[in-house]
């Protein structure tokens, strides 16, 4: 089949695409497109320790403090922390945050020991205004930790990289594309069309009672017209505009040619 994928992105998205797709792996984009378990622990439990977190601040200020900033708790802005982190890493496991860590500095990565980088991650948590628990981070237990904001883990940041499944069309004025009975916006770390194993899962992804505009479709995907589709991209929330949530496009792949079974 035609794939259809972005040709005119605004500069600031693709940006953020170019990161997502050099720095994350499929495994976390596994993570962000499961449905969380309510019985999952997440950062508000208390998943790291105190001592842990004061030692991963002393281990920032030696490796990390000259690109990202002496202190990254108070006024500091940082992209490390905040709006910023959520908007990163909200709607998958802590330990696609470990991962990333594990990859700094920068030209440098693996000069610490894996407890180093864990407690650097515990500084992370607790510059998030995240409690602090009993025992330190593990490895283990990041696997295991969902991360979101105050606003709960249902709550997709607005601009952040999403899938949605529903049936293409157009509106009623013939302008615009759209995905009607779409389903909920979910978070992903991949740009591009699902493959393998991801592929199968996207194809139980159940429909849902949404309109998502599509933004930024290219080439056309007039192929695709009726089909059920998955479309990708940066989320763009305009409920308060009285107007559709809509989707900057990274891409729109075609899942069957019927809409419903």
């Amino acid at each position: 089949m035609r794939r259809t994928t972005v040709a005119n992105r605004v500069f600031v998205l693709s940006t953020m695409t170019a990161v997502v797709a050099a720095t994350l792996s499929a495994s976390g984009y596994a993570a962000g497109a499961a449905a969380q378990d309510d019985a999952s622990p997440s950062v508000w439990d208390g998943v790291y320790s105190t001592e842990q977190a004061r030692e991963g601040q002393a281990l920032y200020r030696e490796t990390c403090a000259r690109c990202h900033g002496e202190d990254l708790t108070g006024s500091n802005a940082s992209a490390l922390v905040g709006d910023a982190f959520i908007l990163d890493w909200g709607g998958l496991k802590l330990n696609s945050v470990l991962t990333r860590v594990r990859t700094m500095p920068p030209g440098r990565a693996g000069i610490l020991d894996d407890d180093s980088y864990l407690a650097v991650t515990a500084y992370l948590l607790k510059a998030n205004a995240f409690p602090a628990g009993s025992d330190a981070l593990t490895a283990a237990h990041a696997a295991e930790v969902d991360v979101y904001g105050a606003d709960g883990p249902d709550a997709v940041p607005n601009f952040a990289l999403v899938q949605v499944v529903g049936c293409l069309d157009r509106d009623m004025d013939d302008r615009t594309w759209i995905v009607t009975d779409a389903s909920e916006p979910i978070r992903t770390r991949d740009p591009e069309a699902s493959e393998d194993d991801l592929l199968m899962i996207t194809r139980t992804i159940p429909l849902g009672d949404n309109t998502i505009e599509l933004m930024y479709v290219f080439p056309d995907p007039a192929a695709y017209k009726g089909h059920r589709v998955e479309a990708k991209g940066f989320l763009i929330r305009r409920g308060h505009m009285g107007a559709p949530d809509a989707i900057n496009v990274t891409v729109v792949e075609s899942l069957d040619a019927a809409c419903r079974p």
